[in-house]
């Protein structure tokens, strides 16, 4: 056993402390407690440890408001009070942008969730001895649960066994909005429609839609405010939520996306004659004769990984005038803002907007614009 300070948290969630001037990390811990720890991963540069006891709490340490807090694998900051969440977030973000990025700006602002109840959207596993849960904290096991305070009732429903789950499937999503419940392997045929700043998406249970509609209502009008011209380009479009909206400011739309499901969606959530949908990767985009032109706009939503070195070249290299980066990873998304303020790109403002409540995980929108296209 050892005792340690927690100096803060980092991207990920946990914390950071120091056993002999060696970086030790730790779930379930707050900025500024002492705690008594156990090492359970030795590396070369740092240690990963457990929490065993609380000796000095923070001020902002809660009683959990879920029971399988830190047996669930699904929220990380239970123990942190809701406005302390936020608070750390920013902090966060703002600390990868200084270390990853080495870029220096006032701590961004940050949009708040419901903190209960507000997650649209779920993935659920099928327990061994029978019932569904989630995967356990750092485990490969599925923790059963029959109940989850996180997602909307609806969805709580489906854990309390109130309504069934499909058959067959070991990994399924489920998606609600209000009583309206839909399962993947159940729902897959059936198209669902969310009402996002007062337009209709429609996707499938099976495509990736974002989790937290409340919260997806503040993002996509700021993300999208001011941007008008001829050609936008949205990559990694999935069901052509923001292209949807572009096409009102825009007289031709390019959507880029490797799922098929998600851009067939896409082509009805975007109609038009002059739009363009292309099924495949950005980075086999890229190379093709529709990315040789240089477009007024591009909005990129990638995965965790952020953008290749190809696609920061190519954006750098297309100077569009605009650029709006969504991320759901402070460290990728501050590496990739000093690959694009480095060739050219200002960062105008940053916002981030809180999808993910009782967990570290948070959504940023980074707005830029290019030197050579600033008016």
């Amino acid at each position: 056993m050892n005792e340690l300070s927690i100096a803060r948290l980092i991207a990920g969630g946990e914390g950071l402390g120091f056993i002999d001037g060696k970086a030790v990390f730790v779930p379930g811990v707050l900025p500024g407690e002492r705690v008594r720890v156990r090492v359970v991963q030795r590396r070369r540069d740092y240690n990963r440890a457990v929490l065993v006891d609380v000796l000095e709490a923070s001020v902002h340490r809660v009683v959990p408001g879920c029971r399988y807090a830190g047996h669930c694998g699904g929220c990380d900051w239970l123990h942190i009070d809701y406005e302390e969440q936020l608070r750390q977030k920013v902090s966060i973000v703002a600390e990868a942008l200084r270390r990853t990025g080495r870029i220096e700006r006032e701590d961004p602002r940050i949009e708040p969730s419901a903190p209960w109840q507000a997650r649209n959207r779920a993935q659920v596993h099928r327990a061994p001895e029978g019932g569904i849960g989630y995967m356990g904290a750092r485990s490969i096991r599925v923790l059963r649960v029959d109940d989850c305070p996180i997602v909307l009732p609806a969805i709580g429903r489906l854990f309390r066994g109130e309504t069934l789950p499909p058959d067959g499937l070991e990994r399924f999503t489920v998606f609600a909005d209000g009583e309206m419940l839909a399962v993947e392997g159940r729902d897959d045929s059936r198209d669902l429609a969310v009402k996002v700043d007062g337009r209709d998406i429609l996707f499938s249970v099976g495509c990736f839609f974002q989790a937290n509609i409340g919260t997806l209502q503040k993002l996509v009008p700021w993300a999208l405010g001011g941007l008008e011209g001829g050609t936008a380009v949205d990559l990694y479009s999935g069901v052509g939520l923001f292209a949807a909206f572009l096409a009102e400011k825009f007289s031709r739309i390019i959507c880029v996306e490797s799922r098929a499901m998600s851009l067939s969606y896409a082509m009805r959530n975007v109609p038009g004659p002059s739009h363009e949908f292309y099924p495949m990767t950005v980075e086999q985009w890229i190379r093709t004769a529709s990315a040789s032109s240089r477009p007024d706009a591009v909005i990129v939503d990638p995965p965790r990984a952020g953008l290749g070195p190809e696609v920061r070249t190519w954006l750098t290299e297309r100077a569009p005038r605009r650029l709006v980066y969504v991320s759901c990873n402070p460290v990728t998304l501050a590496r990739d803002l000093a690959g694009l303020t480095g060739g050219g790109f200002v960062l105008d403002d940053l916002r981030l907007f809180d999808f993910y409540p009782q967990t570290s995980h948070v959504e940023a929108v980074a707005k830029l614009t290019h030197r050579g296209g600033q008016s």
